[in-house]
């Protein structure tokens, strides 16, 4: 499986390569170390990432993270506009008041519901006004004159704030949000034993680890660390009444080195000790 290089796309000093390609031929399963958006300009296509399948028409956008698979087969001529970017490209765009609602169009399966579709659409109007803006930073990227990266930059911001407006209409934007932060806190809980570092959910998620820090803290009123802590002594509490298991495999469980670590961190969020805890039941 080829692997696709940002050093190789995007030009040095710049964080975006956007191109539009025209044909019939599939394109084999691949990854990329950079994020990318496929938008379909005309044609239809069947488009698999991470094993999710998609059938994808003109309107249509798909978000793959860096690190994800993904191939599609045209069904005849097929022509789709694709926008690659680093990470980075998207930080002026995130707001507070969006920063997990990018999550709905990422490759970040585990936090995403079944039911939800990895695809956005645009019709009728919108998709016309859509495909002017993908024509103007497509002139911008290929013309390259003076202040083009920041012209570029203020168009992808547009772009983005146009897709999160349309996936998210028709819903009340606190029942929208409160639902996105619900899945994270959810996929926290369901991993409790597993990775939960602030790098590896920020990189999930598009945004650097202090951006992610930031919104977390601002959302969940507490830091990352703190709150996953808590989440695991809370399940620490639950299993302590189960008296076949040991205090080696419930700290297993929950992703500490040993008992003792168990006991110290307990300790801290509950003011008694794990063993403590555990002979008073």
């Amino acid at each position: 499986m080829k692997t696709y290089r940002s050093e190789s796309l995007i030009e040095k000093g710049s964080t975006v390569h956007i191109f539009t390609q025209t044909g019939s031929d599939p394109m084999p399963e691949h990854t990329h170390d950079f994020i990318e958006i496929v938008y379909v300009r005309s044609g239809t296509a069947t488009e698999t990432v991470n094993d999710t399948t998609y059938e994808i028409r003109r309107g249509d956008f798909t978000f793959i993270n860096y690190g994800a698979t993904h191939r599609f087969t045209p069904h005849g001529e097929f022509s789709y506009t694709n926008i690659c970017f680093a990470p980075e490209a998207l930080e002026d765009a995130i707001t507070p008041e969006n920063a997990f609602a990018l999550l709905q169009l990422t490759a970040f399966d585990e936090i995403r519901q079944e039911e939800e579709s990895g695809v956005v659409s645009f019709a009728a109007a919108e998709r016309e006004e859509i495909e002017a803006l993908l024509s103007v930073m497509l002139t911008e990227y290929e013309k390259k004159q003076q202040s083009w990266q920041t012209v570029l930059k203020s168009y992808m911001n547009i772009l983005l704030v146009r897709i999160l407006r349309r996936m998210t209409a028709g819903q009340g934007e606190e029942a929208e949000m409160a639902g996105v932060w619900q899945q994270l806190s959810d996929y926290i809980d369901r991993n409790l034993g597993g990775e939960l570092t602030l790098s590896a959910l920020a990189g999930q998620c598009f945004y650097n680890p202090s951006y992610f820090s930031r919104a977390f803290k601002e959302k969940f009123g507490m830091t990352l660390t703190d709150y996953i802590t808590e989440r695991k002594i809370g399940q620490a509490a639950v299993l302590a009444r189960d008296m076949s298991l040991s205090a080696e495999q419930i700290a297993e469980q929950l992703g500490y080195s040993g008992k003792a670590a168990l006991s110290r961190a307990f300790q801290k969020v509950k003011g008694i000790s794990f063993f403590a805890y555990r002979r008073e039941m």
